[in-house]
This record gives C-alpha cells, sequence and structure tokens, in this order.
C-alpha cells in the first residue's frame, strides 16, 4: 500500500518538513508559494513564540496587553478581509530562525532573482 508524504497534504510537523515545503523554497523556483496562514502559524508554533515574542522578533507592531494585530493578520484565513500576507523578508527570518533555511540560502537566492 502507497501512502503519500504527510507534509504534502497537511501541515508540517517539524521544521525537517518545513523543508519540504514551497513556501520554503527560493522564490526564483517555479513551485515557490507565499506561506498560508496556516504555516505562518505552525511555524512560530515551532519557534515556540507568542505573537507578541513573534512581532517583537521581526520588528512588527504589538502591545504588551494585546498582541500583534500584525502576525494576527497574518495568521488569519485568507478568505477574511482582514488577512494581509507576511512580507518575504519576514518569512524568511523565521524560517532562518527555525533553521529551516540558513542565510547563505537567502544569499544564494538574492544573487538567482530577477530584479525588475
Amino acid at each position: 500500500m502507497q501512502t503519500s508524504p504527510q507534509y504534502a497534504t497537511s501541515l508540517p510537523l517539524t521544521v525537517e518538513a518545513f523543508r519540504n515545503r514551497a513556501c520554503a523554497r527560493p522564490c526564483y523556483d517555479e513551485s515557490y508559494t507565499p506561506p498560508t496562514p496556516d504555516e505562518v502559524k505552525q511555524l512560530r508554533t515551532l519557534l515556540g513564540l507568542s505573537q507578541r515574542q513573534l512581532a517583537r522578533f521581526l520588528g512588527a507592531n504589538y502591545t504588551q496587553d494585546k498582541g500583534s494585530p500584525t502576525v494576527r493578520k497574518w495568521e488569519t484565513a485568507l478568505d477574511k478581509a482582514s488577512h494581509r500576507q507576511i512580507g518575504h523578508s519576514a518569512w524568511q527570518m523565521m524560517l532562518v530562525a527555525a533553521g529551516v533555511i540558513t542565510p547563505t540560502d537567502i544569499i544564494m537566492m538574492l544573487d538567482n532573482c530577477k530584479h525588475s
């Protein structure tokens, strides 16, 4: 009986599984896709950070008592008006912090990305 890999159809449960996601690929890779709100939340959870802590790490807006409206919008479902896509640089910082990619990967990606 053949089964498909779990990471292909569900949220990755480990940092290693994130390496196989389209959202962790370089921007010039044709199979790259931006992370979904669930992927943002899952990677934040794997990092062991609250929304407020992630906002502090990335330099996003937050308050001590209400957390981060910015991170909340990144984690809001795509079909909601309040959803906002996480910026590519912020996403890459999360990937580096988790050990999914390295700073060298980012430099290589920048060298290969086409600029208009």
